[in-house]
């Protein structure tokens, strides 16, 4: 970064000091040794030649311990910076340190010898520094051979500080070497090695420089062992110092040594670290869908099996059986785009202001972009809100300005509507959450600071650091972009809305594609998996215009982000994205239901557009299976038993009439609404050789579709319905279905209902884990399966009762899939409890671990709260007594037919906690 503190020229002259006239060219006879002459501040080195200076060495050139005791973490830089105050700074080097100066580089690495200094100085080289500041060689004279890896010979430290010169003088022929003579050391051990091999640097210099190349010696011998904290690492002042001892060394140099910098500044995606050229390919860990044998898969399955009618009073027992099921019904999607934008023409007039500052993000949540301006130095936002396809409309009571901003607009990035500010030197994240629209507020919005969020890691900085949802959860994610478009992702698992920000690294989750990181985007974020889409043009064709002046984001609501270009009035001409693509996995219509009343739930694929149910029914352990020990028999040939009613997205099952056996229901995406076919059996006389039968269950919906469960809160055996609100919070309505003495089909359960536990209504289930038949309210956790429990308690209170963690998790959370894998044999039994599925999402295949009970925690009997008297009502006299007809060649034989997808993501079975640090 260019120095900052350039006086004007023109002020009054600066009174030069005795040392200025010391600076005639040093001829071969003049020593090659500069001394310390405490030459003051402010002196112009050489009018109108940037100084590009390269800092070489160990910790002490790194500026370690510099950010701690309220320290700036610069090192000696910002000295040596504020000392040149006269001349056009910018520091060079391939590494940063996380202070508070821009520009913090230097090519230097903590705990590191010469020789690895020679090994890994070649990038900081290559930025063609004009002065080189060496001060290198304390490890190697360090008396434990751990650190001194080369040997702490003096002599032989001597020799590959010679190396390491000759290596900088060869790639900067043009550069002046400064060569450090060591600072003493406190430490007794290692200060007679150090002054050894201070009084040979001089000799290593001179005979380069006797050879005509532009190199002297630094002699530090005089800064004082007081300055240092450790006996090795300047104290805060002592850094201050040092920067000063090089200054003093630098106005010392010939005039006429110092030559023009070669080649354009570092670039600023070099904060931090530079770009990460070492982030590992994809690791997804091993596939927990494993085989063992059958006779592992029976141990496991005859240890869990209940014995008995009973409670479990303590957290289940996992047995793992292994891999129960081959998979391979059903398909998975092209995954392939299928384009089609329609031009809509200019959308927006623009604030004729600089069009590079120009956001489009969703600030009041509405699922529309708004036009957001940022201004370049102070971060203020201005906001237009998106009501297409009627006018725009100015946000907040300020004119448009609904933020005053927290620093330059290149520091500030918007996520998920809030707003966050990057420390470019380290990654550090703070950020204001975005409430929205508030006449109380000032600006009428509301943006509460909610400080530091993340303190950074190595590489991430404006140019590389991203805040994308990678796994479609509804967070940001911390992502940064290294070589080639390599990404490394660090994983937001905090709660939802919630401001209890954690982030898990999850190490690299794509090899990149892309030289130039500046044309990298994300659209449509939620699910890291990629796909090559083919060559240029797949995707769209192109306008001809800028990449920086294309914006992709979702103007219209409709969950795809459009094609928007902003021309130099900062105008918005947009391509509406109609485009379509299958992106659905084979494990995303995967459902296991009891289709056929015996207690155990079985395999159920539903194709994803008819909602037809291919269904293989669960015979549990048995030794006629080889491969397994498990054994899976399709109904009717392994074709669909029924026609299907809905896409699969929007179909579930649930014991509606309380037979035991899995109803077809449909529940309205928007509304919730259920409507529901109840599953009658097998039947030759009904098509697909199934008997379906519709019924009016009378039950309008609470709210989203996503959002409702059918699960049995009460345990009397019939389903009951479920809505989640976005904290996971419930309002259950009892199952009433049948029942004579009612009115209606459904009853508040308001003594029943759960105020939430902030996490995500998509990874809150209901299933009965304690084998009481009730169903317990479950949150298996997303980035690695771990499982929490609440049991249902109801009708006592409280209704609900913590378990804490129950299962450590061997998946991802979204490949979890939870089922019933014993048959009732029991009348008091409802059904038996339910075990934990782990699906290869990409051919469904299963492992299992199975529910178990340890010996001793056996709980009462069960006993099931009566329903109604089911001899008094009918089915057919809830219903409409139709069976639903089946279009013709709607069913159709799936297993084995489509080829799983290529390159589909695995499962995170190795997720690394830890905190982005």
């Amino acid at each position: 970064m260019v120095n900052s503190n350039i006086q004007r020229r023109g002020s009054l002259p600066l009174v030069p000091d005795v040392a200025s006239f010391g600076t005639c060219e040093l001829g071969p006879s003049t020593s090659a040794t500069l001394r310390y002459k405490g030459t003051k501040p402010g002196r112009e080195v050489k009018p109108g030649t940037k100084l590009r200076i390269l800092g070489v060495g160990d910790s002490i050139t790194v500026g370690f311990l510099s950010d701690r005791n309220g320290g700036d973490g610069n090192g000696y830089r910002r000295q040596l910076r504020d000392d040149l105050s006269e001349d056009e700074v910018v520091f060079a080097g391939s590494e940063t340190m996380s202070g508070t100066m821009d520009g913090n580089r230097f090519g230097a690495w903590s705990g590191q010898t010469i020789q690895y200094i020679y090994d890994h100085i070649g990038p900081s080289l290559k930025q063609r520094p004009n002065i080189v500041l060496v001060h290198a060689g304390t490890n190697d004279m360090n008396p434990s051979l751990d650190i001194a890896k080369q040997g702490n010979d003096p002599k032989g430290a001597a020799d590959r500080l010679g190396k390491l010169l000759d290596k900088i003088i060869d790639a900067c022929p043009d550069a002046t070497v400064l060569v450090g003579m060591i600072i003493n050391t406190c430490d007794e051990k290692q200060s007679p090695a150090t002054k050894e091999y201070q009084q040979l640097i001089p000799g290593v210099v001179r005979s380069r420089k006797d050879s005509g190349k532009h190199i002297l010696a630094a002699d530090f011998t005089t800064y004082e062992t007081s300055h240092l904290q450790d006996c090795i690492h300047p104290t805060n002042d002592g850094y201050k110092l040092f920067g000063s001892y090089w200054y003093d060394f630098i106005t010392q140099i010939p005039k006429d040594w110092i030559e023009k910098p070669v080649g354009d500044d570092p670039d600023e995606d070099g904060d931090n670290g530079g770009l990460d050229k070492n982030i590992p390919a994809p690791d997804w860990g091993a596939d927990p869908v494993t085989p063992t044998t059958p006779q592992k898969v029976g141990d496991a399955y005859l240890n869990a099996r209940p014995v008995e009618t009973y409670t479990c009073n303590a957290k289940p027992i996992w047995e793992a059986g292994g891999q129960i099921a081959l998979g391979n019904v059903g398909r998975n999607g092209d995954w392939k785009y299928k384009k089609n934008w329609v031009e809509a023409g200019k959308v927006a007039d623009g604030l004729k202001r600089d069009p590079r500052y120009v956001r489009l993000h969703d600030m009041n949540g509405d699922g529309k972009a708004d036009y957001v301006w940022i201004d370049p130095d102070t971060g203020e936002i201005r906001c237009w809100i998106n009501n297409l396809p009627e006018p725009w409309s100015k946000a907040g009571t300020n004119d448009d300005i609904i933020g005053s901003g927290a620093g330059p607009a290149d520091s500030i990035f918007i996520a998920l509507e809030d707003y966050m500010v990057v420390n470019k030197n380290n990654g550090a994240v703070k950020i204001w959450w975005n409430y929205g629209p508030d006449d109380g507020w000032a600006n009428g919005w509301k943006f509460v600071e909610g400080g530091e969020i993340a303190s950074g890691v190595p590489h991430a900085n404006w140019e590389t650091l991203r805040f994308p949802d990678i796994n479609g959860d509804g967070r940001a994610d911390y992502v940064y972009i290294g070589e080639g478009g390599a990404l490394k992702h660090h994983l937001n698992t905090g709660s939802v809305g919630g401001q209890d920000v954690l982030f898990l690294a999850q190490g690299g989750i794509a090899t990149g594609a892309v030289d130039d990181i500046s044309r990298l985007v994300f659209a449509d974020e939620g699910v890291p998996l990629y796909i090559d889409q083919g060559p240029a043009k797949t995707l769209a064709d192109g306008i001809s215009q800028k990449p920086e002046s294309i914006r992709l984001a979702d103007l219209d609501g409709d969950g795809k982000d459009d094609y928007a270009y902003i021309d130099g009035d900062g105008a918005i001409w947009l391509w509406y994205n109609r485009g379509s693509g299958d992106t659905s996995m084979l494990i995303d219509s995967l459902r296991f239901a009891d289709m056929d009343g015996d207690g155990t739930d079985d395999y159920v694929w539903l194709d994803p557009v008819t909602g037809a149910p291919t269904v293989y029914t669960n015979y549990g352990y048995n030794t006629d299976d080889k491969a397994f020990g498990y054994q899976w028999i399709p109904l009717n040939d392994g074709k669909p038993i029924a026609s299907g009613a809905a896409p699969a997205s929007h179909v579930t099952f649930g014991r509606i009439n309380g037979d035991n056996k899995a109803d077809y229901i449909v529940v309205d995406p928007k509304s919730g609404k259920l409507s529901v076919w109840l599953n009658e059996g097998q039947s030759d006389n009904s098509p697909d050789n199934w008997k379906w039968v519709e019924v009016d269950v009378d039950a309008s919906g609470l709210g989203p579709g996503k959002n409702v469960r059918i699960a049995d809160i009460d345990g009397d055996g019939w389903d009951d319905y479920i809505m989640l609100n976005k904290k996971g919070g419930t309002t259950i309505y009892r199952n009433m279905f049948m029942n004579p003495s009612e009115e209606h089909s459904w009853k508040p359960l308001p003594e029943a209902d759960a105020e939430g536990i902030s996490q995500r209504p998509e990874e809150i289930s209901f299933h009965d884990i304690n084998g009481d038949g009730k169903a317990d309210y479950v949150w298996t956790r997303p980035h690695d399966g771990a499982v929490f429990a609440w049991y249902n308690n109801y009708p006592n209170q409280p209704a609900w009762l913590p378990q804490g963690q129950i299962a450590q998790g061997w998946t991802s959370g979204r490949f979890v899939k939870w089922a019933s894998m014993y048959q009732k044999r029991f009348k008091k039994l409802a059904k038996p409890s339910t075990s934990y599925l782990a699906v290869r999402p990409s051919d469904g295949a299963l492992a299992v671990w199975f529910n178990g009970c340890r010996f001793g925690d056996h709980g009462p009997p069960t006993e099931i709260p009566s329903h109604v008297d089911s001899k008094s009502a009918s089915i057919h006299s809830f219903s409409n007594g139709t069976v639903p007809s089946a279009p013709s060649n709607s069913s159709h034989l799936l297993a084995n037919t489509s080829e799983p997808l290529k390159n589909a993501s695995k499962p995170i079975v190795k997720a690394r906690l830890r905190h982005v640090t």
